[in-house]
């Protein structure tokens, strides 16, 4: 799976996500779009019942 920072995740997938957003892996790793070595996106957030109710 390729692997990139969030900066480059919004790049290439032309959007505006926040940290709040994604899961960002808990070590670093170097990110495949600008090779920083850096927290890189895991996914997505989804948007369920919980977190509209409990939002962070």
């Amino acid at each position: 799976m390729a692997e990139f920072c969030l900066d480059c995740w919004n790049k290439l997938n032309d959007t505006n996500l926040t940290e709040k957003e994604v899961v960002l892996s808990k070590d670093l790793d170097t990110c495949e779009g600008c090779a920083a070595w850096q927290n890189v996106v895991d996914g997505e957030r989804g948007a369920g019942i919980l977190r509209w109710l409990f939002p962070r």
